[in-house]
């Protein structure tokens, strides 16, 4: 036999290169294997077990603090909070929300003729109230309207989680906003036990919201109201008090009566001089007199005014508008120019139907 491994003509080694080639098909079924059960795991439920507390001392800290400062029962919490669960989904709902969307597919989940023929029925249904509303906070019942819409489709979707653990999920498996998620846990705790909900029962989004206007805790306590003089503020399941609520929520931040809300600049092409002074946050921040050049009217008392500019982008370029002091009260409510402009298309749409 050569080096080479012949002999006679024959090739000696080739039982080895068929070994290796039989290992090789064996490697390459392990692969596909994996792969496959990788794929089938990716349709597999999320898993959810129970907290313990001895593990989360950031949930024991908000039991200390809840006992100490609000007089709350320590054993009453620590129940509670055990009766918690940890949910991936919730996880995995909060890192990709809707906001994130572009503009176009954006608007059609919350802009399209179910939600403006449900808008309208409901402004018919909830007209004195919506009315009333307006008279004592100065909002617009079409944005009350369309808030609500956006919220939970007019009451009728309000969320499948828990809300406890929803909140206690967030708070010890999100570090990004752990602290916002664990003070929101602990304005739930005092929240049910002054409105006397179920803890355990009351149901919410995955980032812990609630009812009808879907408020989350903290804003539960500081802005619900009780509109319909019950002696209750009743978001889960009471109308008259979430539209009042949310015409509250807006007055106290600043809703300024009579103002508009958005005008349009036009659509098209990129414009190179709108492009440079595109408002990128949630605050006015251009002076309404750079936009004259661009046919805004702008009366005296305006001249003083900044306001925002927007550029929002689908299939046929750029839908370029002003966003005015209201319209940015709106992003207090969901921080994000999404979802203030599709509140004021569904209101404008809703209007335009009625």
């Amino acid at each position: 036999m050569n080096r080479n491994g012949w002999q006679n003509g024959k090739r000696l080694d080739a039982p080895m290169k068929i070994i290796r080639s039989g290992q090789d098909t064996i490697r390459l079924m392990i692969l596909q294997l994996v792969a496959v059960a990788a794929g089938l795991l990716s349709f597999l439920p999320l898993t959810s077990h129970a907290l313990e507390l001895d593990q989360h001392p950031e949930l024991v800290k908000i039991i200390d603090d809840l006992v100490a400062n609000e007089g709350l029962d320590r054993k009453t919490l620590e129940r509670w909070l055990a009766g918690a669960e940890y949910k991936e989904s919730i996880i995995e709902a909060i890192t990709r929300p809707a906001e994130g969307l572009p503009w176009s597919r954006y608007r059609a989940l919350f802009v399209n003729d179910a939600a403006i023929s449900n808008g309208v029925k409901f402004m018919n249904d909830h007209r004195e109230t919506l009315e009333r509303a307006h008279r004592e906070f100065g909002v617009e019942p079409l944005i009350i309207a369309a808030i609500i819409g956006i919220e939970t489709r007019y009451g009728t979707v309000k969320g499948n989680y828990r809300v406890i653990d929803s909140l206690s999920t967030l708070t010890v498996g999100y570090p990004r906003r752990s602290q916002f998620f664990g003070k929101e846990l602990r304005e739930y705790l005092v929240l049910v036990t002054r409105n006397k909900l179920d803890p355990l029962e009351t149901k919410g989004s995955y980032a812990g919201a609630i009812g009808i206007p879907q408020f989350m805790p903290s804003s539960y306590l500081g802005y619900a109201v009780d509109f319909n003089n019950d002696g209750v503020s009743n978001l889960v399941n009471d109308f008259e008090d979430a539209i009042g609520s949310v015409a509250n929520y807006l007055k106290i931040h600043r809703w300024r009566v009579g103002e508009p809300i958005v005008t349009e600049l036009g659509r098209g092409q990129s414009d190179k001089l709108l492009d440079a002074i595109v408002t990128t946050g949630l605050k006015t921040d251009v002076d309404i007199t750079k936009l004259k050049v661009r046919g805004l009217e702008v009366s005296p008392e305006q001249a003083q005014w900044k306001v925002g500019v927007i550029r929002l982008e689908d299939a046929d370029g750029f839908d370029y508008r002003v966003g005015y002091h209201n319209f940015f009260v709106i992003t207090t409510y969901n921080r994000s120019q999404n979802y203030a402009m599709a509140a004021f298309d569904l209101a404008r749409a809703i209007g335009a139907n009625m």
